[in-house]
């Protein structure tokens, strides 16, 4: 060492030493200090996913259909003339409600009545004389073949009498069923004809109606004579419609693979008309005491239907089930989860099995 050097030099030997174990000291503590930084950062924060469950429960619920059907008459039909001549009266206007058999309108029945008489004075006339030949065959004063001729005359003149009375009886028109006149075509005057295509009145029977809806084939199985269903109508949206399956068609079209279902509705109130249009909810069964969830607590892809549980722990696992009947709100589980269980009813779509979850809240179905 060159101890001329040192001896110019501001520091002595022993300042270089503390100078040198300071610098030492202070490279130690930066050193411990980026180790205390590395072992904060190694330090894991547990992120759980935010959910909302709750408690699986048992309930009702009913598998049913929605399709639509518009409503017609069980009973309607047009009313025409049985008779030749002029519309002379008529009774009954659009809206009127009438009874079968009740008189409509009349056709001018001049000559009917003539000719109603007419036979009856000649059948009265045979009748008579037939009376007074049966007294003499009695007594052996006539032919036996003389007898009979004259019978048979008073048969034919009965006959020739009986349909003249028929055709003065049809001039009067009455209606053929109960129900409204929901059209007038005859005018006062029109000349009508006998069984003419011209309808004269068109009468509906509302006091029921019917609604025809068209089911896919593969809903054949489930359907059957007596259930229920549920019709809403534009005119009463606040009001439910009940009716009952009627019939069902034996047979399915071909084109569209669909067969027809006949419901019937009563209508006393009249309320309903025909041509109205339903929103129907056919009811095929309801089971009771059986698990239900939330849909939007199912998820599907493919077909397969899963949903999560939550344990103890705060664990999400993702569930396979099998599911049953449906309706708007909830789906009935067959098999995949048990009474109690938790389940996740919302921020599912962001889980995987075994994801770690924080309950927000927990809901109660209903």
């Amino acid at each position: 060492m060159n101890h001329a050097l040192l001896k110019n030099t501001p520091y002595s030997f022993a300042g270089l030493a503390v100078l040198l174990l300071t610098s030492s000291l202070l490279l130690n503590g930066c050193g411990q200090a980026g180790a205390s930084n590395d072992g904060e950062e190694k330090t894991e924060v547990v992120n759980r996913i935010p959910v909302a469950t709750s408690v699986v429960t048992s309930s009702s619920i009913t598998s049913s259909f929605k399709t639509t059907a518009t409503l017609e008459a069980i009973a309607e039909t047009d009313v025409v003339s049985k008779a030749n001549g002029l519309i002379e009266e008529i009774l009954v206007e659009e809206g009127d409600y009438v009874q079968r058999g009740q008189l409509l309108a009349r056709v001018r029945d001049n000559e009917y009545r003539i000719h109603a008489a007419q036979a009856q004075a000649e059948l009265s006339s045979v009748q008579q004389e037939l009376k007074r030949v049966k007294n003499m065959a009695a007594r052996d004063m006539v032919s036996a073949d003389a007898y009979d001729k004259l019978r048979f005359q008073a048969d034919l003149l009965q006959a020739r009498y009986d349909m003249a009375a028929l055709n003065l009886a049809e001039t009067e028109i009455r209606a053929p069923i109960s129900g409204f006149v929901s059209k007038r075509y005859v005018k006062l005057g029109n000349l009508v004809r006998q069984y003419e295509s011209a309808k004269l009145f068109h009468i509906v029977a509302s006091d029921a109606l019917q609604g025809n809806v068209y089911l896919p084939e593969r809903e054949l199985q489930n359907i059957a004579v007596g259930q229920t269903a549920q019709l809403r109508v534009s005119a009463y949206p606040n009001q439910v419609i009940e009716a009952t399956v009627e019939r069902i068609s034996p047979v399915v079209d071909t084109q569209s693979g669909t067969f027809r279902v006949v419901l019937t509705v009563n209508n006393d109130s009249n309320n309903l008309k025909p041509g109205m249009f339903a929103h129907v909810h056919l009811n095929y069964a309801t089971r009771t005491d059986t698990i239900t969830v939330p849909r939007y607590a199912v998820l599907s892809l493919d077909n397969q239907y899963s949903l999560f549980t939550v344990d103890s722990d705060g664990v999400a696992h993702k569930v396979d089930v099998k599911i049953g009947f449906e309706d708007e709100t909830h789906i009935e589980i067959i098999d995949g989860i048990a009474l109690g269980e938790q389940i996740v009813i919302s921020g599912q779509a962001n889980l995987k099995d075994a994801a770690l979850v924080e309950v927000i809240r927990s809901e109660q179905q209903s």
